[in-house]
């Protein structure tokens, strides 16, 4: 009796372990997004745009194509981007969700187009 109680036990604590897992993926999302320009969309940015942005607990993480972008500025923080040689990627993760869309600023590092973009993150 207590062995099967003991494994009856274990096997409802898996359950639950598999539960919490699944569930704390199910809060992450993707979401598709476009930057804006004064007010309108801005193809040339929004080209670097390597995928959809992963939402997750307060936190947006966006990819964008190449080594162009250190860094980006939300709400007066700065945060830093991660780019890897092996897929050409930049990403970078701020906070945010897709409640709003979220103005920030993008630091641009190419050459003589070195210089900073005040752009608008817009949820499609």
């Amino acid at each position: 009796m207590a062995q099967m109680m003991k494994r009856s036990l274990v096997m409802t604590l898996m359950a639950v372990v598999l539960l919490m897992g699944m569930a704390a993926s199910a809060f992450a999302s993707s979401q598709n997004y476009q930057f804006n320009y004064n007010g309108s969309y801005h193809a040339h940015s929004s080209s670097y745009i390597a995928g959809p942005a992963e939402v997750d607990g307060g936190n947006v993480t966006i990819t964008l194509t190449g080594n162009y972008f250190p860094q980006v500025n939300v709400g007066g923080v700065s945060y830093y981007g991660t780019y890897s040689s092996t897929t050409n990627l930049t990403t970078i993760t701020f906070p945010g969700d897709t409640s709003a869309n979220v103005d920030l600023t993008l630091y641009v590092v190419a050459g003589p187009h070195s210089t900073s973009y005040n752009l608008e993150l817009e949820w499609l």
